[in-house]
């Protein structure tokens, strides 16, 4: 993949928690798909926001996987999410099934091109919405602007259209 949609600013990525747990099918997922496979219809990409399913034990994509408005981010999260990063080689997440996730700790700043800045200024919480403004007509989860929900962190800086960087600081 070319476009690369999340960078550890402070501290590296080797200081941060992390875990991997089976991904379960979403209400957007077509049953039988590996969404970690890159050749797949809807894979994840680095920097898409997983929660836990239901059981506690596997993540999935969350959301409903709708938007109200098309090119508007919608669905918000209620729940708490962490972002997917899988390390450049990683070849056996697709065998194995099990997504990589960063969980910690609270305060590590990020950039990522996994959002939708419009409306964002410097101190402005975001939170993950469903959105299809990566391209290709697919719906993922990503941050825009915080109106209710949980609050994933605050935005430390504004870099351009759809690239901001991220104070993680998960439900303040």
């Amino acid at each position: 993949m070319a476009v690369k949609y999340l960078e550890f600013i402070n501290p590296g990525y080797s200081t941060l928690y992390v875990r991997d747990l089976p991904y379960v099918a979403g209400s957007g997922d077509v049953a039988g798909t590996n969404p970690l496979d890159p050749n797949d219809a809807r894979p994840l990409i680095d920097g898409e926001w997983l929660q836990l399913a239901s059981t506690g034990t596997a993540f999935t994509r969350g959301g409903n996987n709708v938007e109200s408005v098309p090119g508007t981010p919608d669905g918000e999260g209620s729940v708490q999410a962490f972002p997917f990063f899988l390390e450049k080689g990683r070849y056996d997440a697709q065998h194995s099934k099990l997504c990589h996730i960063v969980m910690g700790p609270h305060g590590f700043e990020f950039r990522t091109k996994a959002c939708r800045s419009s409306g964002l200024s410097v101190n402005d919480k975001v939170s993950v919405w469903d959105w299809t403004g990566l391209g290709g007509g697919v719906i993922r989860r990503v941050l825009a602007a915080w109106s209710s929900g949980y609050v994933v962190g605050r935005v430390t800086r504004v870099f351009g259209t759809n690239d901001i960087s991220v104070l993680y600081t998960p439900g303040a």
